[in-house]
């Protein structure tokens, strides 16, 4: 048993003056890891192979200094390091061998840029003298190696080819990934060659402090004025929070906002928590996956006003969800979101434009009463509705009563974790966020990745070991990416993982059949045998990779598992929970772009085809 992540974390010492005050001959490799504690890097994750053990032995070297940790799988490594980008905002390092370690990284970079968080990754890489071909070198007419594949999902990407670019190369890394607005995945890849060649490194300047504050970008006084007279002739005002707001810390600011000018309030996926669950102009969520209350409300607004929100097509309802004549106003410090849908521009930061908003003289408390009364029946309905849900009985549990047990349970400075499959649509409908500190909630919807979940439960207990992280995970992300288990095991790190076992791919079983798609190929069925599933045991799964394993499929042994999981300290305990896998909940009017065949095998158009033509015609593209 290793280490608890308190004593590991400190253990960290802060970097000694005297090291970095005169010129001293450094390989790249060892100048790398001096630039990565300046910069205030804690930890750096990864698996060391032939392509990268020269960083090794530099990582070795200061291991007082910056902690290294060996993760089981490099796509698992970069989840992780979401989760702490998501947590802290701040980054941490990926390393990889060359080859396939390295192209495993490009799911998670993916993730990364779609949710627009900072990781580093460094990825080995082939000889930079260009002698080879070496062991797991893809060769080429081109000049490119496998990491070109990281290219297109980096925020910054480059390649050492001499020791003396890295002082340059390192701070640009560190800025393009900090860009407000704009995070994302900054790759340096680093030839095998290069990382144990040498040169004189002057550590005066590769230490020195960076100015890492970016500051809170204000819009301009005159959109402001535009937005507030906008906001004025509007009769039905509705906000969509994104992500945004949590990332400006703006929680605070919105509530006042919203009250100001009695506007109901949608969160998205990464936008949820910014209203905690009890207050009166909260209606939950939009689009396909939305409640009754937002969806009914969105479609009848004359002004949509986006802060913090890239519009996604989960939150358009595939462009759909708003009215024809809707005006937007949007929030937003980022340059590629803040002019979508046609939208008047207020560009910064969202707390500040927020406050510029509340401190503007054009803009005075409003009080719609009907509009007020009318947000306070929906939202009543909704909540009633999710009622039902939340308290349908059965065995095996119904999955969103398993969602009320963990929410009710959940600490109010606990994360709930999770990714994809059926779980996001019911999280974002009836999960009701406790924290005010927006970091209660962490979904990686952007790009919505099996696999995450349980790495990035232990990013989130890397961020922060006081906190309690549950992760619920289906069957099939599990079964795609559990390693990181025994990662957490290995460092003693205790959260609780809870797999609902609904014998396959519901989420996607319940779109073929919605969708008029055969049901085919998601459930995990024996083969020759069409009414037995595999026999999974993911308890004893759990318990093979160093974990506690516990099983549940009521309300009552999930609370007592989730009991004895708290009560465990130096390891992960993962729940089996069987839950009914046909009582799903449904959608509440929103509508998601899923094509269907224009014709069947006779060639004949089908009747699914021609209503999936007329919802089409409904989006409006702005």
């Amino acid at each position: 048993m290793g280490p608890d992540l308190k004593t590991l974390l400190a253990e960290k010492t802060p970097v000694n003056s005297t090291d970095s005050t005169h010129k001293r001959r450094l390989t790249t490799a060892q100048a790398l890891v001096e630039g990565l504690i300046a910069e205030g890097t804690e930890i750096v994750l990864g698996i060391f192979g032939h392509g990268n053990v020269q960083l090794g032995q530099a990582l070795y070297e200061r291991r007082q200094k910056i902690k290294y940790i060996t993760v089981k799988n490099e796509q698992g490594a970069v989840h992780a390091a979401i989760a702490y980008a998501r947590q802290t905002g701040r980054p941490i390092a990926v390393t990889t061998s060359v080859g396939p370690g390295a192209t495993n990284l490009v799911t998670g970079a993916a993730a990364a840029r779609v949710n627009r968080l900072p990781v580093l990754l460094l990825p080995g890489e082939v000889f930079a003298d260009g002698v080879g071909p070496v062991l797991q070198q893809l060769e080429s007419w081109k000049d490119e190696t496998v990491n070109d594949a990281l290219r297109p999902v980096a925020k910054y990407w480059t390649r050492l080819t001499r020791p003396e670019q890295l002082q340059i190369k390192l701070r640009e890394a560190f800025e393009a990934m900090l860009e407000p607005g704009n995070e994302g995945p900054a790759v340096i890849c680093l030839p095998m060659d290069v990382q144990a060649e040498a040169a004189n490194f002057d550590l005066t300047r590769l230490a020195a402090p960076r100015h890492q504050n970016f500051e809170r970008i204000a819009p301009d006084s005159r959109a402001v004025k535009q937005t507030a007279n906008w906001i004025k002739a509007a009769k039905r005002p509705f906000i969509v929070a994104g992500g945004g707001v949590l990332r400006s810390q703006a929680g605070a600011s919105l509530r006042r906002f919203a009250e100001l000018i009695s506007a109901p309030v949608a969160e998205t996926q990464a936008g949820k928590g910014a209203l905690l669950f009890e207050h009166p102009l909260n209606v939950f969520s939009i689009g396909p996956i939305g409640t009754s209350c937002g969806n009914n409300l969105v479609k009848k607004s004359d002004l949509i006003i986006g802060i913090g929100t890239r519009y996604s097509d989960f939150t358009t309802a595939s462009e759909t969800a708003f009215a024809p004549e809707a005006r937007f106003i949007n929030l937003n410090i980022s340059g590629f979101d803040v002019g979508k849908e046609r939208a008047l521009k207020l560009w910064g930061d969202a707390d500040t434009a927020l406050k510029a908003l509340l401190d503007c003289k054009e803009l005075r408390l409003r009080k719609n009463s009907a509009y007020l009364q009318e947000i306070a029946k929906e939202r009543g309905a909704w909540i009633k509705e999710t009622d039902r849900w939340r308290n349908k009985t059965g065995t095996p549990i119904r999955q969103t009563r398993a969602v009320t047990v963990i929410n009710d349970f959940i600490s109010a400075n606990g994360t709930v974790i999770n990714a994809a499959g059926s779980l996001p649509g019911d999280l974002h409908k009836l999960w009701r966020c406790k924290d005010p500190s927006g970091l209660g909630y962490l979904m990686e919807y952007g790009y919505s990745t099996m696999g995450f979940e349980i790495a990035a439960g232990l990013g989130a207990k890397l961020a922060d070991h006081k906190r309690e992280v549950i992760v619920m995970v289906g069957d099939m992300s599990f079964l795609m990416a559990c390693q990181e288990i025994a990662t957490a095991a290995q460092l003693g790190i205790a959260y609780t993982i809870v797999v609902f076992d609904n014998h396959g791919g519901q989420s996607i079983r319940g779109l073929q059949k919605n969708s008029g798609f055969a049901d085919f190929a998601m459930e995990y069925r024996l083969a020759g045998n069409s009414s037995r599933f595999a026999p999974l045991d993911f308890a004893k799964i759990a318990q093979g990779l160093g974990a506690k394993g516990l099983d549940a499929n009521n309300d009552k042994t999930l609370l007592s598992a989730l009991h004895e999981a708290r009560k465990t300290t130096r390891t992960p305990t993962v729940i089996h929970l069987e839950v009914d896998r046909q009582d799903r909940i449904g959608g509440y009017g929103g509508w998601w772009d899923v094509p269907k065949p224009a014709v069947n095998l006779k060639g004949e158009e089908t009747a699914a085809r021609r209503d999936y033509l007329k919802e089409k015609r409904a989006q409006i593209i702005r």
